[in-house]
């Protein structure tokens, strides 16, 4: 790894010339961040609903998760389906929804999931998609209402244990520790709808069906120098992963796992036009390690 060799310098030259943009990192328009330039009217609904303002702010952002999210996923349909090969099957999805709306506590305003891929058959693959937020390192913060166990719809007493104990060692203050703050939000309203104490807009829940959450996270090519803090919170996330083993407080129904960009490229370059692949990859993932 080259010292001061950094991804996010090498994504703004990418454009740095051909563009014109506010600054280094930042378009005047979302439209110049996503593939075609323009978006359907139903996609900006979906991205406008959500809490994040994310097509007048974050999206305009040359390492936007939301529209790294949306550049890979938006031309899925019942025409043109991804099929991803995962480790004990093969799935194919024919619909993408953003910025879903999944209730997390009694009173509390709900989270907002970044893309969810679903099917006719009713199997549901929930994505987390994240660009370079774990750069974002601080300490673990989350609000005194996850501890008081009436304000979950099932499961309460084993929620608050798990927030409030050490487990996490959540006194080490240089982790990406917001990361694993929406992983638990996120699991505990899909722990909700799973046992259907909760709904989802525009999804039906059919436990017979496969059921996937994921945290699909981009992974640096290892000469930059962001590698090393992807690397960290995957250690962060698999240490999350094994306590919430432990606690039991992963549902049966639920699969759930990190993945990498790179792990989903063949599956999706083998799906999308030659055009968008080419975007794909000239865009993000000759930045990636590939290996």
């Amino acid at each position: 790894m080259k010292k001061g060799n950094l991804l996010k310098t090498a994504l703004s030259n990418y454009y740095n010339g051909n563009t014109e943009m506010i600054d280094n990192s930042h378009f005047f328009d979302f439209r110049q961040n996503i593939f075609g330039g323009t978006m359907d009217e139903n996609f900006i609904k979906m991205f406008l609903n959500g809490d994040g303002n994310e097509l007048v702010s974050k999206a305009c952002a040359v390492h936007s998760s939301s529209m790294l999210g949306y550049n890979f996923f938006h031309w899925i349909s019942k025409n043109s389906p991804l099929t991803i090969k995962f480790e004990d099957k093969t799935i194919e999805y024919t619909k993408v929804l953003f910025e879903v709306k999944i209730p997390v506590l009694k009173g509390s305003r709900p989270a907002n999931m970044d893309i969810v891929l679903t099917n006719v058959n009713n199997d549901i693959l929930f994505i987390e998609s994240k660009f370079l937020e774990y750069l974002n390192l601080g300490k673990f913060d989350i609000s005194n209402t996850y501890k008081n166990d009436k304000k979950y719809y099932c499961n309460g007493e084993k929620w608050s244990d798990f927030i409030s104990s050490s487990s996490l060692k959540t006194n080490e203050k240089k982790q990406y520790w917001s990361g694993i703050k929406q992983e638990i939000c996120h699991l505990i309203g899909l722990t909700n709808w799973i046992n259907e104490k909760t709904t989802i807009k525009d999804l039906t829940l059919d436990k017979e069906r496969d059921i996937r959450f994921i945290n699909l996270v981009f992974e640096p090519n290892e000469q930059y120098e962001e590698y090393e803090n992807f690397k960290k919170y995957r250690n962060l996330y698999y240490h999350l992963h094994e306590e919430l083993q432990k606690k039991g407080l992963i549902p049966d129904d639920i699969k759930m796992s990190f993945k990498s960009y790179s792990d989903l490229w063949s599956d999706i370059s083998d799906c999308v036009s030659e055009e968008l692949k080419a975007y794909l990859y000239n865009r993000y993932m000759k930045f990636a390690n590939n290996d």
